[in-house]
This record gives structure tokens, C-alpha cells and sequence, in this order.
């Protein structure tokens, strides 16, 4: 997961602390609106997510994740929310060193634009 240079304006940076996984590196100070931005950016790539939108907030005591995600309708939806629950959210908390206090996840199915077809008359 790539993580923005920059953290965003008024963005908290929280030390990260040792959580004890095997094989697991932090990186120290790293930004919550770097992260979620991040992780927005890696869900976009799939070609069913319309919009998507990572918030992370609070502190790493007590961290709120809020997940919202708009779908177009293809058979691949469930496979992202299952990658986004079993494999993406895991590795934001050892990215972070904490795990998430809560977490909110939104998925709406969006409905397919209808375009008009201009009529001839011949």
C-alpha cells in the first residue's frame, strides 16, 4: 500500500506502537489521512467501484474507521467487501500498530445511468 509524501492539512500523526507480529514493520508517526487516503485510492482500482471514500479518526486508542463504498452491479462486489473486511482493514491496523475501536462500512449499489437514445424519424 502506498502512502501519500505529504499528510493532509490538520491530519493527526500518531506514533505508532510495537503490537508484536511476527515479521511486521511500522512505519513511526504515520498520518491517519495518508493511510485512508491510500486505501481509498487502492479500492478505486476496481472497475465495479464507482466512488469510495476511507476515514480514519480518532486516536490510536480509540480509532474509528468509516468505509463507503458506491458499486456499480457486477458478480465482484461481494469478493471486494470480503477483501476489504478479511485483508484490507487487517493490514491498516498493522500498518497502524492499533486496531480499530469501531469501524462503519457503507455500500450502496448504484443504478446504471440510463442514456437517451435519440429517435429518428425518418
Amino acid at each position: 500500500m502506498l502512502l501519500a509524501p505529504d499528510p493532509a492539512p490538520e491530519t493527526t500523526a500518531v506514533p505508532v506502537k510495537d503490537v508484536d507480529l511476527p515479521g511486521a514493520t511500522y512505519a513511526p508517526d504515520v498520518s491517519l489521512a495518508s493511510v485512508a487516503r491510500a486505501a481509498t485510492l487502492g479500492v478505486q482500482v476496481y472497475p465495479s467501484v464507482a466512488s469510495a471514500d476511507f476515514a480514519i479518526t480518532g486516536d490510536l486508542d480509540d480509532m474509528h474507521l468509516t468505509v463507503s463504498l458506491a458499486f456499480t452491479p457486477s458478480p465482484e462486489n461481494q469478493r471486494i467487501k470480503d477483501e476489504i473486511s478479511t485483508e484490507l482493514i487487517p493490514g491498516l491496523e498493522i500498518i497502524l500498530g492499533a486496531s480499530f475501536a469501531r469501524t462503519t462500512l457503507d455500500y450502496a449499489v448504484a443504478e446504471p445511468t440510463l442514456t437517451s437514445t435519440p429517435v429518428v424519424v425518418a
